[in-house]
């Protein structure tokens, strides 16, 4: 699948896990509380249970689409299927979804640094700083990123062992009665929990990228089961630290939980917690970013992809400097999750369904 890559830009298999991972814990982790419990209330933790492992089927169907490209990416299963200009016009739209979740990512940490840490700083040069990290980061090629979403899984890892501090202040009545709710409710809470776990949609692009493709595979599982079970944990200690009541006037729960942690040497852990999150929001942002560049790259080889990386910046730029407003938060928020669950829900399976019927077809010619 990977044999038209060069040896010096391919990652060993057991990388795929820290990729996947990595792109799924991001700035999300901070606030989804108060959205998933709109739904089952309470039990909102089981939707988000449910989704989690349906994400298995959908890397199923994404390795088998994989395995019918030519080159085994998205973006040559387009041209494959749909001819240059239709697929060359998909891989742009494609291009263009990567970088608005990216967008988000860093729209929504910058909120959080005005909110939490230096509200007097403005939101230009917040971005100015990050950006120019993320395309020294993204500018370095696909090695780089895959070494910084490994420290950026393990370095945050040691941060959940600060949630054993807040099982002193559990409710565990607060969890209970248990399955109380409609079908209709848990699905309106897995529909909110879905940005939670957007992300992994992005090996879609950089799978040729790892060595050994079918070796690689049961990383992915495991990457998909691990984020489930760390959002179910978190998700149930929030269930059990807040009333419904009080969570629908928290914007950051998780931060709200941290703030009461305090150490004899440190006074606000939250502010160790945030910056220590910059570990983990970049990874996500440089994989979408790259993944976005690469869609372009192999469209439009024309233009060059460091061209197009400013041109993503730069658009970045002006929207944390000039579109500040809570209406447009919501409206990025929203534009990422109907995107993400159009993609996951409804593309990924079509072009599942499309590739077995090419599969099947190319079986009988060779019959």
């Amino acid at each position: 699948m990977n044999s038209k890559m060069n040896e010096n830009k391919l990652v060993s298999p057991y990388f795929l896990f820290f990729l996947i991972h990595a792109s799924q814990t991001g700035i999300t982790v901070l606030k989804y509380q108060g959205n998933v419990i709109n739904g089952a209330g309470h039990d909102a933790w089981i939707s988000i249970l449910v989704l989690g492992l349906s994400l298995h089927l959908l890397f199923f169907m994404t390795l088998f689409i994989l395995k019918q490209s030519t080159a085994g990416d998205i973006l040559s299963f387009h041209k494959d299927i749909f001819g240059k200009y239709v697929g060359g016009a998909l891989n742009i739209v494609l291009a263009v979804y990567f970088s608005i979740a990216g967008l988000g990512v860093l729209y929504s940490y910058i909120d959080a640094l005005q909110i939490w840490v230096f509200n007097g700083i403005a939101s230009w040069e917040y971005s100015i700083l990050l950006c120019c990290l993320v395309y020294y980061l993204v500018s370095g090629g696909f090695r780089v990123i895959t070494g910084i979403a490994f420290w950026g899984v393990i370095i945050p890892g040691f941060l959940i062992l600060t949630f054993l501090y807040l099982i002193g202040y559990a409710e565990v009545s607060y969890l209970f009665p248990l399955l109380q709710y409609k079908v209709k409710d848990y699905l309106i809470s897995a529909s909110e929990s879905v940005p939670l776990f957007l992300g992994f949609e992005t090996a879609l692009v950089y799978f040729p990228f790892i060595k050994n493709g079918k070796k690689a595979s049961k990383w992915g599982h495991i990457a998909l089961f691990w984020t489930t079970l760390l959002y179910v944990v978190i998700t149930i200690l929030t269930f059990m630290f807040f009333s419904q009541g009080k969570l629908h006037h928290l914007t950051w729960p998780t931060l709200t939980m941290i703030k009461i942690i305090q150490l004899p040497f440190l006074e606000r852990f939250e502010f160790i917690f945030i910056f220590t999150w910059l570990l983990v929001v970049i990874p996500v942002i440089c994989i979408y970013l790259w993944s976005a560049v690469r869609a372009i790259k192999l469209s439009i080889p024309k233009i060059k992809p460091t061209y197009t990386l400013l041109f993503f910046l730069a658009a970045y730029l002006f929207t944390n400097s000039f579109l500040i407003d809570m209406y447009y938060t919501q409206l990025i928020s929203k534009m990422i999750k109907y995107n993400g669950m159009l993609f996951l829900f409804v593309y990924i399976p079509l072009l599942f369904i499309i590739s077995l019927i090419r599969h099947f077809i190319k079986k009988q010619k060779k019959a």
